[in-house]
């Protein structure tokens, strides 16, 4: 678990600030805390913006008021971004209205909307809504829920109640938290952050029940088999399948949409190094591969490389520049 990085900013045009300055510079907030994302105020005159703002192992949780504005994320962005995420708005004050896809959410108090951010999108508010948005990655949560990316209820406003309101409701009440709470929740709380998002996905998508063999309940069990095994390094695909009651020709269409399940696994164990490492840097990374699954140091290195771009030793040193990213 990283540790939390807290931010609260205010931003509003003055005498020494003009209009355009303030949005320009909100602009750039609203790039760093969601996506990439060209944006323009709905009315002229003067402009006021707020945001806090927590990231903790991947999440962005912000709550965020501004005067009203469109947003735009452009295929070019899209492409220029890197790393993909769930985007979930869920409006506490005013109204949204969400375009993807052909699809338009109209997220009002009470509702929760889910996006893409590997898809364009077009977005509008009116003054002053009030909102928390979390930025999840995505194939965190997609392999704690199951589902393909083609299953994700995007631009559909759902309302948050029941067992979904609590899920929302955790996120919610994270971003209104004070700073040193927030750093206690999250180090309590913020493993659980991925199951409960994914819990959130399936509710929406009325999902809650076992179904036939590739159904959304199977890739649950395949994908919990292995974040329970990955550190046992004789782990085959033919023991999952086992495990699982399938046959290996199953067990592939099984995972159609998150690769080979060879590859689910190495996934699994890199995230787990890379937890490893940031958690400890004077670890050795011998014991970092032992602890993750892997036989050998060499296999260790060349899953580290292919699935990060980087080596174990410059993924540790871009942890010690202090590079925010790695």
């Amino acid at each position: 678990m990283d540790h939390a990085v807290f931010g609260a900013v205010e931003i509003s045009s003055s005498s020494t600030l003009s209009p355009r300055q303030a949005f320009e510079q909100w602009e750039a907030l609203m790039s760093d805390a969601v996506a990439p994302t060209a944006i323009e105020p709905l009315r002229t005159g003067h402009w006021h913006g707020q945001v806090v703002s927590t990231q903790f192992d991947g999440f962005s949780v912000s709550r965020m008021q501004a005067s009203a504005q469109r947003a735009t994320r452009t295929s070019r962005m899209v492409a220029r971004t890197t790393g993909e995420f769930l985007l979930v708005n869920i409006v506490l004050k005013g109204t949204n209205w969400t375009e993807q896809g052909g699809r338009t959410a109209e997220t009002t108090p009470g509702t929760v909307a889910f996006f893409d951010s590997g898809l364009p999108l077009e977005s509008r508010t009116t003054d002053n809504c009030l909102s928390t948005l979390v930025r999840a990655p995505m194939q965190m949560v997609l392999e704690h829920s199951g589902l393909t990316r083609a299953q994700l209820p995007t631009a559909t406003a759902v309302p948050a109640t029941g067992a979904l309101g609590v899920v929302t409701g955790f996120f919610r009440n994270l971003a209104e938290l004070p700073a040193d709470d927030i750093a206690r929740a999250v180090t309590v709380f913020g493993s659980d952050a991925a199951g409960m998002m994914a819990s959130a996905l399936l509710l929406s998508t009325g999902e809650s029940a076992p179904a036939p063999t590739d159904s959304l309940y199977t890739r649950q069990q395949v994908l919990a088999f292995i974040r329970k095994n990955f550190t046992n390094p004789d782990l085959t695909v033919d023991e999952i399948a086992h495990a699982c009651l399938l046959s290996r020709r199953t067990l592939y269409r099984v995972c159609e949409g998150f690769g080979e399940p060879g590859a689910l696994v190495r996934r699994t164990r890199i995230a787990h190094a890379r937890r490893l490492i940031r958690a400890d840097p004077t670890r050795s990374l011998a014991s970092v591969a032992a602890a993750s699954g892997f036989s050998t140091d060499r296999h260790f290195y060349r899953a580290f490389r292919e699935e990060t771009g980087l080596t174990p030793g410059q993924f540790r040193d871009q942890l010690g520049r202090g590079g925010g990213n790695a």
